[in-house]
């Protein structure tokens, strides 16, 4: 099935099954789309519209000019989800939000796509209208991580390159050892340096235990499981002896995806807390999307309901 017919065929799917996700704000029909259909083998360097609600968030340097760096998760057309962390980062100066970009290093995106050139727009930059950040954030210590950033105009979804994710919530969406679940990001490690292109890993739950175990040489951290959880980077044998030096540094604010019962990406976590230079086997932290939904749903629709 060449790529036309199959992204097609997914965005179909992702309709179809527009019912078997959460009702609100979120989840629109076409939310999340796996336009390559893989499920649990995919490569480490993300292909073109692989993950298209990855958002860089734009800073402002003090010569005027715009610095994009950290990351965020477009859940809606006019908001986006990161860390505090990122959404704080050189004195607030957060200004812009990013999205459509594949490779950082050029002009224009292309790749080629089973045997066609495919070639992405121009990304979008918005301006962020407000920054609102979770009430109980530091609630305990470093709990809630969470900042949804709204935008000024809302993202331009009708293309393949740009479209938000699904957002997990409820029990329909546990977190369990056998989900199926990849981060993915602009990210590298100090001596590579961060990539151009997006990266994916598959990666593994740990429990809170042996994740405050492993951390505790680098950090001291009490899980707060209602609103955090740990993964740990789920390397086979052979990628373990390619990748000596791999980490996911810069990567603050990324998204880690669950894919869905239903085909569909679903957002379960966003990156809070990692090690810096941190080995092969070190945990990192996410804020739990799954537990924290609730107070997004009820935010963005309180927000949309100011609107005349």
């Amino acid at each position: 099935m060449n790529f036309v017919r199959r992204s097609a065929a997914i965005v179909l799917c992702a309709i179809i099954s527009a019912s078997i996700a959460s009702d609100g704000v979120f989840n629109a029909a076409g939310c999340g789309p796996n336009y390559y259909g893989d499920l649990i083998r995919r490569p480490p360097i993300g292909r073109l519209m692989e993950f298209p609600w990855l958002a860089r968030l734009g800073y402002r340097k003090s010569d005027d000019s715009v610095e994009y760096l950290f990351q965020g998760t477009l859940i809606h057309p006019y908001y986006v989800v990161t860390s505090v962390f990122a959404a704080g980062y050189n004195q607030n100066s957060l200004e812009f939000v990013r999205l459509g970009e594949y490779q950082t290093d050029t002009d224009k995106d292309c790749q080629d796509i089973d045997g066609y050139e495919k070639c992405a727009p121009h990304p979008q930059d918005i301006p962020i209208q407000q920054i609102i950040k979770h009430p109980q954030y530091n609630k305990p210590r470093l709990a809630n991580d969470l900042v949804l950033l709204k935008l000024q105009n809302p993202a331009n979804t009708t293309s393949e390159f740009v479209r938000t994710i699904c957002v997990a919530s409820g029990a329909d969406f546990p977190l369990n050892d056998n989900a199926a679940l990849f981060f993915s990001a602009w990210c590298g490690s100090v001596k590579a340096g961060i990539s151009v292109v997006p990266m994916q890993y598959r990666m593994q739950l740990i429990s809170p235990s042996s994740c405050a175990q492993k951390l505790s040489s680098d950090m001291d951290i009490d899980l707060n499981q209602s609103s955090q959880f740990c993964a740990v980077m789920d390397l086979d044998k052979k990628q373990k002896q390619k990748t000596k030096d791999l980490s996911l540094r810069g990567s603050t604010g990324a998204p880690l995806q669950m894919l869905g019962p239903d085909g569909r990406f679903y957002l379960v976590g966003t990156m809070s807390i990692g090690v810096r230079n941190a080995r092969l086997e070190t945990p990192y932290v996410f804020g739990h999307m799954v537990q924290m939904a609730e107070w997004l749903e009820q935010t963005v629709a309180s927000e949309e309901g100011k609107r005349p």
